[in-house]
């Protein structure tokens, strides 16, 4: 499970990297993008995020024009979760 959600949180990273709508000024908001998996108790929880303080901002301001995070999870969220599920099946 651990290194299935790392792999996931990874791919959600480098979608965010990639599809980031904005022109880099300095590379900073688009370098520090991290995505990765934590546990809270028994639950595995991946997770992507912005690690600039105006990251909010680009996900939430300018009717969200400049949001990289959401859009990644939106597209690969189908896709890690029938992997979770496939993952789940075998070890039943």
């Amino acid at each position: 499970v651990e290194l299935y959600a790392d792999t996931a949180g990874k791919k959600l990273e480098a979608e965010a990297k990639k599809s980031a709508p904005w022109i880099n000024r300095t590379g900073n908001a688009r370098q520090t993008i991290q995505g990765g998996y934590t546990w809270r108790g028994d639950t595995c929880v991946i997770y992507v995020a912005g690690n600039m303080e105006y990251s909010v901002f680009l996900e939430l301001c300018n009717e969200k024009r400049y949001a990289t995070l959401w859009p990644a999870l939106h597209k690969l969220e189908p896709q890690i979760l029938r992997g979770f599920e496939h993952l789940l099946d075998r070890r039943a």
